[in-house]
């Protein structure tokens, strides 16, 4: 039986090399993505010679699967059924309920491409340099060049120690993968909201939250209105309760949540204490939306 190696829907760099990286690691599988790449993680494959995972669209059923960076079920790819996994590899929290025992890694560290480092170099094995550079980009993406709340000491370490095998600039290898992070080039609006999309089931509801990361959020904000039409239409079409995106800067550590109608805004004044002005809601210190935007959200919703 083929083993199909994948991260989540509308995949980030974190998702993807960590896909490459263990399909490397465990002989016989095959990495695969369930949706269309970022600027970001086109820049980081071409500019280190990988190739580009095949697109799964649905699963055709008598595959096993691992799945890294998420377990969702809303997150999976299309036609996959939980008795189909194997493994999950993971950084964020225990979503899944599962029909049968599996293997399932996950641990509070900033990125899957650091628990997957961590994975071979407890097993013992070689880290080639070219998935020393994929792993490297996944970390500083996934972590904001180490400067996100989710960011460990684990993940400081284990930075350094691939970096010795992958020899980069780390500057500016940083600030070129966030140039490519940022760029809007040939991106449309639906793509804006959706190419960073999640959705969360909180108690009885149903969640969406997309995120832009830049070094220009205005870039972003002057397109507002459209933003605004795409959220509030996305919102009906998938029955969503709440709907939120955030443009974050990441060079100033600060979001702009988009509050879309009455309901986000009472939610989200309520979590994060804030007034929202012009229908954007600045979060001060806020970039995480794992650790700083689910929980408090989770936690509303489900008392």
């Amino acid at each position: 039986m083929k083993t199909i190696i994948i991260g989540h829907k509308n995949p980030d760099t974190d998702s993807i090399v960590s896909a490459i990286a263990l399909a490397e690691f465990c002989k016989g599988s095959e990495a695969m993505r369930a949706g269309e790449l970022n600027n970001e993680t086109k820049f980081v494959l071409n500019k280190f010679g990988a190739m580009v995972p095949k697109l799964l669209k649905k699963t055709k059923g008598g595959e096993s699967f691992v799945l890294v960076d998420h377990n969702e079920t809303s997150q999976t790819v299309d036609g996959l059924k939980i008795s189909q996994v194997e493994k999950i590899i993971d950084h964020h929290k225990a979503a899944i309920e599962t029909e049968k025992p599996l293997f399932m890694r996950v641990e509070p560290i900033g990125s899957t491409a650091s628990l997957i480092a961590k994975m071979r170099n407890q097993a013992g094995k070689k880290i080639p340099a070219k998935i020393a550079k994929l792993l490297l980009a996944g970390i500083l993406s996934d972590t904001l060049n180490l400067t996100s709340p989710t960011t460990t000491d684990e993940d400081r370490k284990i930075v350094k120690d691939l970096n010795k095998i992958a020899k980069l600039d780390i500057k500016k290898f940083v600030q070129e993968m966030f140039k490519a992070k940022s760029s809007l080039e040939g991106i449309s609006i639906r793509e804006i909201i959706n190419q960073d999309y999640k959705e969360f089931e909180m108690g009885k509801n149903r969640v969406g939250i997309g995120v832009w990361e830049t070094t220009d959020p205005e870039s972003v904000n002057v397109k507002k209105k459209e933003i605004f039409n795409a959220l509030v239409k996305k919102k009906t079409e998938d029955r969503l309760d709440y709907i939120f995106f955030l443009a974050v800067d990441i060079i100033k550590q600060i979001s702009f949540m988009y509050i879309v109608g009455e309901n986000e805004q009472a939610l989200a004044e309520k979590v994060f204490r804030g007034k929202t002005q012009n229908e954007i809601l600045v979060l001060e210190n806020i970039v995480s939306r794992k650790k700083q935007v689910v929980p408090p959200l989770t936690e509303a919703l489900t008392k």
